[in-house]
C-alpha cells in the first residue's frame, strides 16, 4: 500500500491528479492512499504531530498560504525518505529544489501528457527501495528471496520447491498458500503443481510453456486461459 498526498490550492489540479494517480496504480496494479489538501500548512501540521507517513507527495510550489517550498524544507526535516515531486505553473522555482531532494518536477502545462511518465519514475524508484521479497521458514532458519529472483514454485506432497536462476530452496508448505499470498504479485497457477512467475514465462503452446531457465512446465487445460492472459499481461 503506498500512502500518496497531494496538496495544491487549484480544485481542478487536485482532481486530475487524483484520477491521475488512481489511474496509473490501477494499472501497475498497485493498492495506494490518496490525501488531498488545498494548502501546505495542514500537511505541514501533520507532520509535526507525528501523524504523516507519506511515500510520495506531489506538491505545487506557488500556494497563496503556506507556499510548497517552505512546506518541503518543514517536511524534509521531520523525513528524510519520502519522495517529493514539484508540481508547478513555472520552472523559476525548481532549482531551489535541490535543496529539499525533490525527485523530479512537472510543469503544469505539461500535466496532460507527462505526468504517467513522471508517476511511472517515481513508482520504478519505490518500489526499488521496497523491494518485495518471499519469506519462508527452512527449519530454524528464515530464508527471503526477492520476489522477481523466483522462477516458479513447484509442489512435491508436503515439499514445497522454490527455483531461481542461480539457487534452489525446499520447505514445507502448501501451494494453496503461496498462490493466496501472491494473488497481486505476478504469479499465476498454471497447474495443480506448478505456481509461475508470469515474467519469467519465455512461451506457451496448448497444454505447456517454456521458462527462462529452459524448464518445460505443464499447463491444464482449465488454468490455459489465465495463464495466457498473465502472461500477456506481464509483457505489456
Amino acid at each position: 500500500m503506498l500512502n500518496i498526498a497531494i496538496c495544491d490550492d487549484e480544485k481542478y489540479i487536485c482532481d486530475f491528479l487524483k484520477k491521475s494517480v488512481t489511474d496509473c496504480l490501477a494499472k501497475a496494479d498497485l493498492e495506494g492512499s490518496i490525501s488531498v489538501f488545498d494548502d501546505g500548512q495542514p500537511l505541514c501540521d501533520l507532520y509535526k504531530e507525528g501523524k504523516a507517513s507519506f511515500d510520495l507527495i506531489l506538491l505545487d510550489i506557488t500556494m497563496k498560504k503556506c507556499d510548497g517550498m517552505t512546506a518541503a524544507k518543514l517536511i524534509r526535516s521531520i523525513d528524510s525518505k519520502v519522495m517529493i515531486v514539484f508540481v508547478t505553473a513555472s520552472a523559476e522555482f525548481v532549482f531551489s529544489g535541490y535543496e529539499v531532494r525533490a525527485f523530479r518536477y512537472i510543469l503544469k502545462p505539461e500535466l496532460l501528457h507527462g505526468f504517467s511518465g513522471v508517476f511511472r519514475e517515481c513508482l520504478e524508484e519505490l518500489t526499488k527501495s521496497n523491494e518485495v521479497r518471499f519469506t519462508f521458514q527452512k527449519a530454524s532458519e528464515t530464508v527471503s528471496v526477492p520476489l522477481r529472483d523466483i522462477i516458479y514454485f513447484e509442489s512435491d506432497k508436503r515439499i514445497i520447491n522454490i527455483v531461481t536462476a542461480n539457487e534452489e530452496y525446499s520447505f514445507y508448505g502448501r501451494l494453496n498458500d503461496i498462490e493466496e499470498q501472491l494473488k497481486k504479485q505476478d504469479f499465476v497457477r498454471c497447474h495443480q503443481s506448478y505456481l509461475v512467475n508470469a515474467k519469467k514465462i519465455a512461451s506457451i503452446k496448448v497444454n505447456e510453456l517454456t521458462l527462462t531457465n529452459k524448464k518445460t512446465v505443464p499447463v491444464s487445460k482449465r488454468r490455459a486461459k489465465e495463464t495466457n492472459e498473465a502472461f500477456l499481461w506481464a509483457m505489456r
